[in-house]
């Protein structure tokens, strides 16, 4: 006789995070954020969110430019840390280049030219947890190197 089993790894407050902001539902969303939260643009640090109403802000904002199911590659924590990532693929479009604007992101060239470019980029999220459960610092790392080489102008 076999038995099977369905082992599923316990949900993390980042997951809690992405699928509910994949559901729209931000309030739901809202709730995975401490109130004196910190998500921090990596690696330059080049865009700073203070706050739970900027942080909420960010992830509606970031949802709202994009509406396709991302690769999830790694999604672990603990009581106190945790770390998730994925692989965004798509197509640049019109929200997406105006989303870019708010972050201070910096491209070789103008953004509104790539609408319409297909893409795949790495995303990482290295996150510190309150006792509350609730993300309180995180740092997200966009490979924007390896997203850039794939926009690199053709050479004659």
């Amino acid at each position: 006789m076999t038995t099977e089993t369905n082992k599923t790894e316990p949900s993390t407050v980042f997951r809690k995070l992405f699928d509910s902001g994949f559901h729209n539902d931000f309030s739901t969303m809202a709730e995975t954020i401490a109130d004196d939260c910190e998500w921090v643009l990596m690696p330059d640090m080049n865009k700073v969110y203070k706050g739970k109403k900027e942080v909420v802000q960010l992830c509606t904002q970031g949802k709202l430019a994009s509406d396709k199911t991302p690769e999830i590659l790694f999604d672990k924590a603990t009581s106190e840390w945790g770390a998730f990532e994925y692989i965004n693929r798509g197509v640049i479009t019109k929200e997406a280049v105006e989303f870019s604007k708010t972050t201070g992101w910096q491209f070789p060239v103008d953004p509104s030219t790539l609408i319409g470019k297909s893409y795949a980029v790495g995303v990482s999220f290295i996150y510190q947890i309150n006792a509350e459960g609730k993300i309180a610092h995180l740092r997200e790392y966009l490979d924007m190197a390896g997203l850039m080489k794939q926009f690199k102008p053709e050479t004659k």
